[in-house]
Protein backbone atom coordinates (compact mmCIF):
# COMPACT_ATOMS: atom_id res chain seq x y z
CA UNK A 1 0.00 0.00 0.00
CA UNK A 2 2.80 2.41 0.94
CA UNK A 3 4.64 1.75 -2.34
CA UNK A 4 1.50 2.33 -4.38
CA UNK A 5 0.72 5.63 -2.66
CA UNK A 6 4.27 6.99 -2.89
CA UNK A 7 4.57 5.97 -6.55
CA UNK A 8 1.28 7.67 -7.39
CA UNK A 9 2.36 10.87 -5.63
CA UNK A 10 5.80 10.79 -7.25
CA UNK A 11 4.52 10.27 -10.78
CA UNK A 12 1.91 13.00 -10.34
CA UNK A 13 4.53 15.43 -9.06
CA UNK A 14 7.02 14.61 -11.83
CA UNK A 15 4.32 15.17 -14.45
CA UNK A 16 4.05 18.80 -13.27
CA UNK A 17 6.73 20.91 -14.96
CA UNK A 18 7.51 23.18 -12.01
CA UNK A 19 10.55 24.97 -13.43
CA UNK A 20 12.29 27.05 -10.80
CA UNK A 21 11.88 30.81 -10.98
CA UNK A 22 8.70 30.53 -13.07
CA UNK A 23 4.97 30.71 -12.45
CA UNK A 24 4.86 26.94 -13.10
CA UNK A 25 6.05 26.37 -9.54
CA UNK A 26 2.54 27.25 -8.42
CA UNK A 27 1.11 24.20 -10.24
CA UNK A 28 3.17 21.85 -8.06
CA UNK A 29 2.37 23.85 -4.93
CA UNK A 30 -1.36 23.71 -5.65
CA UNK A 31 -1.20 19.95 -6.22
CA UNK A 32 0.52 19.45 -2.86
CA UNK A 33 -1.85 21.82 -1.06
CA UNK A 34 -4.95 20.15 -2.51
CA UNK A 35 -3.63 16.69 -1.65
CA UNK A 36 -3.00 17.66 1.98
CA UNK A 37 -6.11 19.81 2.30
CA UNK A 38 -8.37 16.90 1.38
CA UNK A 39 -6.92 14.37 3.78
CA UNK A 40 -9.54 13.39 6.35
CA UNK A 41 -7.54 14.96 9.19
CA UNK A 42 -7.36 18.36 7.53
CA UNK A 43 -10.99 18.25 6.42
CA UNK A 44 -11.69 18.28 10.16
CA UNK A 45 -8.85 20.70 11.03
CA UNK A 46 -8.90 23.23 8.22
CA UNK A 47 -6.96 25.77 10.31
CA UNK A 48 -3.94 23.43 10.42
CA UNK A 49 -3.16 23.60 6.67
CA UNK A 50 -2.34 26.67 4.65
CA UNK A 51 -0.46 28.69 2.08
CA UNK A 52 2.23 31.10 3.23
CA UNK A 53 2.62 33.69 0.48
CA UNK A 54 6.07 34.90 -0.56
CA UNK A 55 4.55 38.16 -1.85
CA UNK A 56 6.79 38.02 -4.90
CA UNK A 57 5.91 38.93 -8.48
CA UNK A 58 5.18 35.26 -9.29
CA UNK A 59 2.75 34.89 -6.36
CA UNK A 60 4.46 31.72 -5.12
CA UNK A 61 3.79 30.24 -1.71
CA UNK A 62 4.95 27.74 0.88
CA UNK A 63 2.52 24.89 1.57
CA UNK A 64 2.28 23.83 5.21
CA UNK A 65 0.30 21.25 7.13
CA UNK A 66 0.44 20.55 10.86
CA UNK A 67 -0.70 17.26 12.43
CA UNK A 68 -1.08 17.93 16.16
CA UNK A 69 -0.62 15.42 18.92
CA UNK A 70 -0.65 16.07 22.65
CA UNK A 71 2.71 17.74 23.40
CA UNK A 72 4.86 20.63 22.19
CA UNK A 73 7.55 18.41 20.66
CA UNK A 74 7.55 18.86 16.88
CA UNK A 75 9.34 17.27 13.93
CA UNK A 76 9.45 19.30 10.71
CA UNK A 77 9.44 17.59 7.30
CA UNK A 78 10.96 19.85 4.63
CA UNK A 79 11.17 19.50 0.86
CA UNK A 80 11.11 21.75 -2.21
CA UNK A 81 8.75 21.37 -5.17
CA UNK A 82 10.63 23.34 -7.84
CA UNK A 83 12.96 21.66 -10.36
CA UNK A 84 15.54 22.79 -12.88
CA UNK A 85 14.42 23.06 -16.51
CA UNK A 86 14.57 20.19 -19.00
CA UNK A 87 16.46 21.80 -21.89
CA UNK A 88 19.27 19.28 -21.40
CA UNK A 89 16.91 16.52 -22.60
CA UNK A 90 17.05 18.00 -26.11
CA UNK A 91 14.70 16.19 -28.47
CA UNK A 92 13.59 13.92 -25.62
CA UNK A 93 12.26 16.85 -23.59
CA UNK A 94 8.60 15.85 -24.13
CA UNK A 95 9.28 12.60 -22.24
CA UNK A 96 11.18 14.18 -19.32
CA UNK A 97 8.06 14.33 -17.13
CA UNK A 98 6.79 10.80 -17.84
CA UNK A 99 9.14 8.22 -16.25
CA UNK A 100 7.57 5.16 -17.95
CA UNK A 101 7.76 6.63 -21.44
CA UNK A 102 11.19 8.13 -20.82
CA UNK A 103 12.82 4.87 -19.79
CA UNK A 104 11.55 3.15 -22.94
CA UNK A 105 12.89 5.97 -25.11
CA UNK A 106 16.23 6.01 -23.30
CA UNK A 107 16.74 2.30 -23.88
CA UNK A 108 17.18 3.20 -27.55
CA UNK A 109 19.79 5.88 -26.79
CA UNK A 110 23.52 5.39 -26.32
CA UNK A 111 24.69 6.25 -22.78
CA UNK A 112 27.62 5.40 -20.53
CA UNK A 113 27.83 1.82 -19.26
CA UNK A 114 26.62 2.84 -15.80
CA UNK A 115 23.50 4.58 -17.14
CA UNK A 116 22.69 1.73 -19.52
CA UNK A 117 23.04 -0.80 -16.69
CA UNK A 118 20.66 1.25 -14.54
CA UNK A 119 18.18 1.48 -17.42
CA UNK A 120 18.18 -2.29 -17.86
CA UNK A 121 18.10 -3.11 -14.15
CA UNK A 122 14.56 -1.83 -13.58
CA UNK A 123 15.74 -0.49 -10.20
CA UNK A 124 15.65 3.19 -11.10
CA UNK A 125 13.02 5.82 -11.94
CA UNK A 126 14.24 8.27 -14.60
CA UNK A 127 12.90 11.78 -15.21
CA UNK A 128 13.29 15.45 -14.39
CA UNK A 129 12.91 16.01 -10.69
CA UNK A 130 12.67 12.34 -9.77
CA UNK A 131 15.70 12.60 -7.50
CA UNK A 132 15.88 16.35 -6.90
CA UNK A 133 13.55 16.24 -5.17
CA UNK A 134 10.05 15.05 -5.93
CA UNK A 135 10.81 11.61 -4.54
CA UNK A 136 11.52 13.27 -1.21
CA UNK A 137 8.30 15.26 -1.50
CA UNK A 138 6.23 12.13 -2.22
CA UNK A 139 7.80 10.28 0.71
CA UNK A 140 7.12 13.13 3.14
CA UNK A 141 3.54 13.64 1.93
CA UNK A 142 2.88 9.95 2.51
CA UNK A 143 4.39 10.11 6.00
CA UNK A 144 2.24 13.14 6.89
CA UNK A 145 -0.83 11.20 5.75
CA UNK A 146 0.18 8.19 7.87
CA UNK A 147 0.64 10.27 11.04
CA UNK A 148 -2.62 12.11 10.40
CA UNK A 149 -4.41 8.77 10.92
CA UNK A 150 -2.83 8.11 14.34
CA UNK A 151 -4.89 9.23 17.32
CA UNK A 152 -3.29 10.83 20.36
CA UNK A 153 0.37 10.39 19.49
CA UNK A 154 3.04 12.30 21.37
CA UNK A 155 4.15 15.40 19.50
CA UNK A 156 3.42 17.12 16.21
CA UNK A 157 4.38 16.73 12.55
CA UNK A 158 4.79 19.90 10.47
CA UNK A 159 5.28 19.57 6.72
CA UNK A 160 6.75 22.42 4.66
CA UNK A 161 6.83 22.33 0.86
CA UNK A 162 8.82 25.31 -0.42
CA UNK A 163 9.40 26.88 -3.84
CA UNK A 164 12.56 28.35 -5.35
CA UNK A 165 15.19 26.12 -3.72
CA UNK A 166 17.05 25.84 -7.03
CA UNK A 167 17.40 29.62 -7.46
CA UNK A 168 17.51 31.93 -4.43
CA UNK A 169 15.76 29.82 -1.77
CA UNK A 170 13.04 32.45 -1.50
CA UNK A 171 10.66 29.81 -0.19
CA UNK A 172 12.76 28.69 2.75
CA UNK A 173 13.90 32.21 3.57
CA UNK A 174 10.23 33.19 3.79
CA UNK A 175 9.52 30.05 5.82
CA UNK A 176 11.73 31.45 8.60
CA UNK A 177 8.86 33.81 9.40
CA UNK A 178 6.27 31.04 8.98
CA UNK A 179 8.14 28.75 11.38
CA UNK A 180 8.29 31.56 13.93
CA UNK A 181 4.57 32.32 13.58
CA UNK A 182 3.51 28.66 13.87
CA UNK A 183 5.82 28.13 16.81
CA UNK A 184 4.22 31.01 18.70
CA UNK A 185 0.64 30.33 17.63
CA UNK A 186 0.59 26.62 18.46
CA UNK A 187 3.22 26.59 21.22
CA UNK A 188 5.57 24.26 19.31
CA UNK A 189 9.02 23.09 20.29
CA UNK A 190 11.03 22.25 17.17
CA UNK A 191 12.99 19.13 18.07
CA UNK A 192 14.27 18.20 14.61
CA UNK A 193 13.93 19.19 10.96
CA UNK A 194 14.19 16.39 8.40
CA UNK A 195 15.03 17.23 4.79
CA UNK A 196 14.95 14.58 2.05
CA UNK A 197 17.37 15.75 -0.60
CA UNK A 198 18.92 12.86 -2.56
CA UNK A 199 22.28 11.45 -1.53
CA UNK A 200 25.19 10.10 -3.54
CA UNK A 201 27.07 6.88 -2.83
CA UNK A 202 30.67 5.83 -3.17
CA UNK A 203 29.75 2.27 -2.22
CA UNK A 204 26.47 1.24 -3.86
CA UNK A 205 25.56 -0.82 -0.79
CA UNK A 206 26.05 2.02 1.72
CA UNK A 207 23.54 4.86 2.07
CA UNK A 208 24.42 8.29 3.45
CA UNK A 209 22.65 10.74 5.74
CA UNK A 210 23.79 14.21 6.75
CA UNK A 211 23.69 16.24 9.96
CA UNK A 212 24.65 19.56 8.38
CA UNK A 213 24.76 21.47 5.13
CA UNK A 214 27.50 23.43 3.38
CA UNK A 215 27.35 27.22 3.26
CA UNK A 216 27.85 29.44 0.23
CA UNK A 217 28.91 33.03 -0.26
CA UNK A 218 29.32 34.70 -3.67
CA UNK A 219 31.86 37.55 -3.64
CA UNK A 220 31.68 40.12 -6.44
CA UNK A 221 34.86 41.83 -7.61
CA UNK A 222 34.61 45.07 -9.62
CA UNK A 223 37.80 46.65 -11.01
CA UNK A 224 37.77 50.19 -12.40
CA UNK A 225 40.89 50.98 -14.36
CA UNK A 226 41.89 54.13 -16.20
CA UNK A 227 40.81 54.30 -19.83
CA UNK A 228 43.29 55.20 -22.57
CA UNK A 229 44.03 54.59 -26.25
CA UNK A 230 46.07 51.42 -26.87
CA UNK A 231 48.73 53.59 -28.51
CA UNK A 232 49.27 55.34 -25.16
CA UNK A 233 48.96 52.28 -22.98
CA UNK A 234 51.11 53.60 -20.11
CA UNK A 235 48.77 56.57 -19.73
CA UNK A 236 46.06 54.23 -18.51
CA UNK A 237 45.53 51.13 -16.40
CA UNK A 238 43.87 48.04 -17.83
CA UNK A 239 41.47 46.58 -15.22
CA UNK A 240 41.88 43.15 -16.74
CA UNK A 241 45.48 43.11 -15.53
CA UNK A 242 44.28 43.22 -11.93
CA UNK A 243 41.16 41.09 -12.33
CA UNK A 244 42.99 38.26 -14.07
CA UNK A 245 45.49 38.09 -11.22
CA UNK A 246 42.71 38.04 -8.63
CA UNK A 247 41.01 35.23 -10.54
CA UNK A 248 44.26 33.28 -10.84
CA UNK A 249 45.01 33.61 -7.13
CA UNK A 250 41.53 32.58 -5.97
CA UNK A 251 40.46 29.86 -8.43
CA UNK A 252 40.66 26.49 -6.60
CA UNK A 253 42.72 28.18 -3.85
CA UNK A 254 42.55 25.82 -0.87
CA UNK A 255 43.15 28.72 1.54
CA UNK A 256 39.45 29.49 1.07
CA UNK A 257 38.43 25.90 1.88
CA UNK A 258 37.48 24.49 5.26
CA UNK A 259 38.26 21.18 6.88
CA UNK A 260 35.88 19.97 9.59
CA UNK A 261 35.76 16.46 11.04
CA UNK A 262 37.81 15.16 8.14
CA UNK A 263 35.45 16.68 5.53
CA UNK A 264 36.79 19.32 3.13
CA UNK A 265 34.77 21.97 1.31
CA UNK A 266 35.49 22.30 -2.42
CA UNK A 267 37.72 25.32 -3.20
CA UNK A 268 36.27 28.38 -4.94
CA UNK A 269 35.54 28.64 -8.63
CA UNK A 270 34.63 31.65 -10.77
CA UNK A 271 31.26 31.62 -12.54
CA UNK A 272 31.68 34.84 -14.50
CA UNK A 273 34.43 37.27 -15.51
CA UNK A 274 34.56 39.88 -18.26
CA UNK A 275 35.31 43.48 -19.17
CA UNK A 276 32.42 45.91 -19.55
CA UNK A 277 33.15 47.35 -22.99
CA UNK A 278 29.88 47.47 -24.91
CA UNK A 279 31.43 47.86 -28.35
CA UNK A 280 34.80 47.69 -30.04
CA UNK A 281 37.12 50.69 -30.14
CA UNK A 282 40.89 51.17 -29.94
CA UNK A 283 40.97 51.70 -26.19
CA UNK A 284 41.42 49.52 -23.15
CA UNK A 285 38.33 48.69 -21.05
CA UNK A 286 37.40 51.15 -18.35
CA UNK A 287 36.15 48.45 -16.00
CA UNK A 288 35.89 44.70 -15.54
CA UNK A 289 34.35 42.39 -13.02
CA UNK A 290 33.34 38.90 -12.03
CA UNK A 291 31.99 36.74 -9.27
CA UNK A 292 32.80 33.38 -7.76
CA UNK A 293 31.46 31.00 -5.13
CA UNK A 294 33.06 30.03 -1.85
CA UNK A 295 31.62 26.98 -0.06
CA UNK A 296 32.02 27.03 3.70
CA UNK A 297 31.99 24.60 6.59
CA UNK A 298 33.43 26.97 9.18
CA UNK A 299 34.65 30.26 7.67
CA UNK A 300 32.46 33.32 8.19
CA UNK A 301 31.81 36.18 5.75
CA UNK A 302 34.16 38.29 7.88
CA UNK A 303 37.03 35.84 7.34
CA UNK A 304 36.35 35.34 3.63
CA UNK A 305 36.13 39.04 2.87
CA UNK A 306 39.38 39.69 4.71
CA UNK A 307 41.13 36.88 2.84
CA UNK A 308 39.79 38.18 -0.48
CA UNK A 309 40.78 41.77 0.31
CA UNK A 310 44.34 40.67 1.07
CA UNK A 311 44.42 38.79 -2.24
CA UNK A 312 43.07 41.81 -4.15
CA UNK A 313 45.62 44.16 -2.57
CA UNK A 314 48.42 41.76 -3.44
CA UNK A 315 47.14 41.45 -7.02
CA UNK A 316 46.79 45.21 -7.39
CA UNK A 317 50.33 45.86 -6.21
CA UNK A 318 51.75 43.11 -8.42
CA UNK A 319 49.97 44.68 -11.39
CA UNK A 320 51.46 48.08 -10.58
CA UNK A 321 54.92 46.53 -10.26
CA UNK A 322 54.52 44.76 -13.62
CA UNK A 323 53.42 47.92 -15.40
CA UNK A 324 56.29 49.92 -13.91
CA UNK A 325 58.79 47.22 -14.87
CA UNK A 326 57.64 47.36 -18.47
CA UNK A 327 57.33 51.15 -18.42
CA UNK A 328 61.02 51.43 -17.49
CA UNK A 329 61.95 49.17 -20.39
CA UNK A 330 59.72 51.15 -22.74
CA UNK A 331 61.04 54.58 -21.65
CA UNK A 332 64.62 53.37 -21.12
CA UNK A 333 64.83 55.53 -18.02
CA UNK A 334 64.41 54.97 -14.30
CA UNK A 335 60.96 56.54 -13.89
CA UNK A 336 57.81 54.99 -12.39
CA UNK A 337 54.11 55.68 -12.74
CA UNK A 338 52.24 56.95 -9.68
CA UNK A 339 49.49 54.33 -9.39
CA UNK A 340 48.50 53.23 -5.90
CA UNK A 341 46.80 50.03 -4.74
CA UNK A 342 43.26 50.80 -3.60
CA UNK A 343 40.89 48.06 -2.48
CA UNK A 344 37.58 48.80 -0.77
CA UNK A 345 34.55 46.92 0.48
CA UNK A 346 31.21 48.03 -0.97
CA UNK A 347 30.14 49.49 2.37
CA UNK A 348 33.23 51.73 2.34
CA UNK A 349 32.67 53.24 -1.11
CA UNK A 350 28.96 53.66 -0.40
CA UNK A 351 29.73 55.80 2.66
CA UNK A 352 32.27 57.86 0.69
CA UNK A 353 29.75 58.41 -2.13
CA UNK A 354 27.04 59.38 0.34
CA UNK A 355 29.32 61.92 1.96
CA UNK A 356 30.48 63.24 -1.40
CA UNK A 357 27.14 63.25 -3.24
CA UNK A 358 24.63 63.73 -0.44
CA UNK A 359 20.95 63.66 -1.38
CA UNK A 360 21.75 63.76 -5.10
CA UNK A 361 23.62 60.47 -4.78
CA UNK A 362 20.89 58.87 -2.66
CA UNK A 363 18.22 59.79 -5.24
CA UNK A 364 20.34 58.67 -8.20
CA UNK A 365 21.18 55.37 -6.53
CA UNK A 366 17.52 54.73 -5.66
CA UNK A 367 16.40 55.46 -9.23
CA UNK A 368 19.03 53.08 -10.59
CA UNK A 369 17.91 50.44 -8.13
CA UNK A 370 14.24 50.83 -9.14
CA UNK A 371 15.10 50.26 -12.80
CA UNK A 372 17.17 47.20 -11.90
CA UNK A 373 14.32 45.71 -9.87
CA UNK A 374 12.02 45.89 -12.90
CA UNK A 375 14.72 44.40 -15.15
CA UNK A 376 15.36 41.55 -12.72
CA UNK A 377 11.65 40.71 -12.48
CA UNK A 378 11.34 40.75 -16.27
CA UNK A 379 14.52 38.62 -16.61
CA UNK A 380 16.35 41.31 -18.58
CA UNK A 381 19.26 41.00 -16.14
CA UNK A 382 20.28 38.44 -13.56
CA UNK A 383 20.83 39.18 -9.89
CA UNK A 384 24.67 38.87 -9.80
CA UNK A 385 25.12 41.17 -12.83
CA UNK A 386 22.91 43.84 -11.25
CA UNK A 387 25.60 44.35 -8.61
CA UNK A 388 28.06 45.67 -11.22
CA UNK A 389 25.63 48.42 -12.26
CA UNK A 390 25.11 49.51 -8.67
CA UNK A 391 28.84 49.52 -7.90
CA UNK A 392 29.49 51.56 -11.04
CA UNK A 393 26.82 54.06 -9.97
CA UNK A 394 28.43 54.45 -6.53
CA UNK A 395 31.88 54.97 -8.08
CA UNK A 396 30.52 57.88 -10.13
CA UNK A 397 30.34 59.80 -6.85
CA UNK A 398 33.87 59.06 -5.68
CA UNK A 399 35.95 62.25 -5.32
CA UNK A 400 38.64 60.91 -7.71
CA UNK A 401 38.84 58.79 -10.85
CA UNK A 402 41.83 56.62 -9.97
CA UNK A 403 41.83 52.81 -10.45
CA UNK A 404 40.08 50.91 -7.70
CA UNK A 405 38.96 47.42 -6.72
CA UNK A 406 35.58 47.02 -5.02
CA UNK A 407 34.51 43.86 -3.20
CA UNK A 408 30.83 43.14 -2.69
CA UNK A 409 28.56 40.15 -2.15
CA UNK A 410 25.83 38.87 -4.44
CA UNK A 411 22.73 36.93 -3.44
CA UNK A 412 22.17 34.20 -2.50
CA UNK A 413 23.92 33.68 0.82
CA UNK A 414 23.73 30.27 2.52
CA UNK A 415 25.02 29.97 6.11
CA UNK A 416 26.72 26.67 6.84
CA UNK A 417 24.87 24.64 9.47
CA UNK A 418 25.70 21.57 11.52
CA UNK A 419 24.29 19.87 14.58
CA UNK A 420 27.82 19.97 15.98
CA UNK A 421 27.40 23.75 16.30
CA UNK A 422 24.20 23.48 18.36
CA UNK A 423 23.36 22.62 21.95
CA UNK A 424 21.58 19.28 21.47
CA UNK A 425 19.30 17.38 23.83
CA UNK A 426 19.95 13.73 24.61
CA UNK A 427 17.52 12.47 21.97
CA UNK A 428 19.20 14.28 19.08
CA UNK A 429 22.64 13.42 20.44
CA UNK A 430 21.69 9.75 20.27
CA UNK A 431 20.21 10.02 16.78
CA UNK A 432 23.30 8.83 14.90
CA UNK A 433 23.49 5.54 16.76
CA UNK A 434 19.74 5.08 16.43
CA UNK A 435 19.77 5.58 12.64
CA UNK A 436 22.69 3.24 12.03
CA UNK A 437 21.24 0.54 14.28
CA UNK A 438 17.75 0.89 12.81
CA UNK A 439 19.06 0.77 9.22
CA UNK A 440 20.81 -2.51 10.01
CA UNK A 441 17.43 -4.03 10.90
CA UNK A 442 16.41 -3.17 7.33
CA UNK A 443 19.58 -4.91 6.07
CA UNK A 444 20.99 -1.57 4.99
CA UNK A 445 24.40 -0.07 5.74
CA UNK A 446 24.29 3.66 6.33
CA UNK A 447 26.97 6.20 7.16
CA UNK A 448 26.90 9.74 8.47
CA UNK A 449 28.49 12.76 6.83
CA UNK A 450 28.69 16.08 8.62
CA UNK A 451 27.83 18.23 5.60
CA UNK A 452 25.53 17.91 2.62
CA UNK A 453 27.60 19.52 -0.14
CA UNK A 454 24.79 20.11 -2.62
CA UNK A 455 23.73 23.44 -1.00
CA UNK A 456 20.26 23.23 0.48
CA UNK A 457 17.44 24.94 2.35
CA UNK A 458 18.81 23.42 5.55
CA UNK A 459 21.00 26.54 5.74
CA UNK A 460 18.03 28.54 7.00
CA UNK A 461 17.46 26.65 10.25
CA UNK A 462 20.09 28.25 12.51
CA UNK A 463 22.84 30.86 12.51
CA UNK A 464 26.32 30.53 14.01
CA UNK A 465 28.69 33.40 14.88
CA UNK A 466 26.12 36.01 13.90
CA UNK A 467 28.42 38.95 14.67
CA UNK A 468 30.77 37.73 11.94
CA UNK A 469 27.90 37.22 9.52
CA UNK A 470 25.11 39.78 9.76
CA UNK A 471 26.93 43.14 9.38
CA UNK A 472 29.24 41.81 6.65
CA UNK A 473 26.39 40.47 4.52
CA UNK A 474 23.95 43.34 5.06
CA UNK A 475 26.42 46.15 4.40
CA UNK A 476 28.28 44.63 1.45
CA UNK A 477 25.38 43.25 -0.58
CA UNK A 478 24.16 46.04 -2.90
CA UNK A 479 20.79 44.35 -3.40
CA UNK A 480 20.15 43.78 0.31
CA UNK A 481 16.58 44.47 1.41
CA UNK A 482 15.55 45.25 -2.16
CA UNK A 483 15.86 42.00 -4.10
CA UNK A 484 17.15 39.83 -1.29
CA UNK A 485 16.70 39.51 2.46
CA UNK A 486 17.23 37.02 5.26
CA UNK A 487 15.60 37.60 8.63
CA UNK A 488 18.79 36.88 10.53
CA UNK A 489 17.32 37.63 13.96
CA UNK A 490 14.43 35.19 13.58
CA UNK A 491 16.82 32.65 12.04
CA UNK A 492 19.12 32.96 15.03
CA UNK A 493 16.19 32.31 17.37
CA UNK A 494 15.04 29.16 15.55
CA UNK A 495 18.20 27.13 16.19
CA UNK A 496 16.67 23.86 14.87
CA UNK A 497 18.69 20.60 14.78
CA UNK A 498 18.62 19.04 11.32
CA UNK A 499 19.12 15.85 9.40
CA UNK A 500 18.93 14.95 5.74
CA UNK A 501 17.55 11.49 4.98
CA UNK A 502 16.79 11.10 1.30
CA UNK A 503 16.92 8.50 -1.46
CA UNK A 504 19.94 7.55 -3.54
CA UNK A 505 19.96 9.67 -6.68
CA UNK A 506 22.20 10.03 -9.70
CA UNK A 507 22.83 12.68 -12.35
CA UNK A 508 20.43 15.27 -10.95
CA UNK A 509 20.25 18.39 -13.10
CA UNK A 510 21.26 16.13 -16.03
CA UNK A 511 19.09 14.27 -18.52
CA UNK A 512 19.86 10.89 -16.96
CA UNK A 513 18.51 12.06 -13.58
CA UNK A 514 17.17 9.07 -11.69
CA UNK A 515 16.27 7.84 -8.23
CA UNK A 516 16.67 4.39 -6.64
CA UNK A 517 13.31 2.67 -6.28
CA UNK A 518 14.07 0.66 -3.14
CA UNK A 519 15.07 3.81 -1.26
CA UNK A 520 11.92 5.65 -2.37
CA UNK A 521 9.45 2.89 -1.59
CA UNK A 522 11.13 1.14 1.36
CA UNK A 523 14.25 2.40 3.13
CA UNK A 524 13.70 6.16 3.33
CA UNK A 525 10.01 6.22 4.38
CA UNK A 526 10.66 3.49 6.97
CA UNK A 527 13.75 5.20 8.34
CA UNK A 528 12.16 8.66 8.56
CA UNK A 529 9.11 7.19 10.28
CA UNK A 530 11.31 5.43 12.83
CA UNK A 531 13.30 8.62 13.43
CA UNK A 532 10.08 10.57 14.07
CA UNK A 533 8.85 7.98 16.58
CA UNK A 534 12.25 8.00 18.30
CA UNK A 535 12.43 11.81 18.55
CA UNK A 536 8.83 12.25 19.71
CA UNK A 537 8.73 9.33 22.12
CA UNK A 538 8.24 10.69 25.62
CA UNK A 539 10.71 9.81 28.36
CA UNK A 540 7.97 7.93 30.24
CA UNK A 541 7.20 5.58 27.34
Amino acid sequence: MQKKMIKSLLYDLVSIQSDTGTINEIDAANYIYNNIRHLDYFEENIDLVGKHMLNDHLERFVVWGLVKGFSKETVILLHHHDVVDSFDYGRYKEFAYNPDELINVFKQVSFSNEIEEDLESGEWIFGRGTADMKAGAAIQMNILNSFSQIENFNGNILLLSVPDEETLSSGMRSAIQLLTELKNKYDLHYKLLINSEPHERVDKDTATYYTGSVGKIMPVVYVKGFKTHIGHIFSGFNPLTILSRIQYKTETNMDFSDTVSGEISPPPSWSFMRDFKEQYDASIPEAAGGYFSVLTLAKTPKEILKLLKDTCEESFQESIDLINKNFKLFQKENRTLNWKSRVFYFEEIYEIAKESGGDIFITDYKNTLDILLKDIHSSKINTPDANFILIKKVLEYMPDNDPIVVIGISPPYYPHVSNSLLALDSKVKGLNNFIENKASTFNQKITKKEYFLGISDLSYTSLNKSDDVIPYIEKNMPLWNEVYHIDFKQLENLDIPIINIGPWGKDYHKRAERVYKDDVFNLVPKLITEVIHYILKSEEE
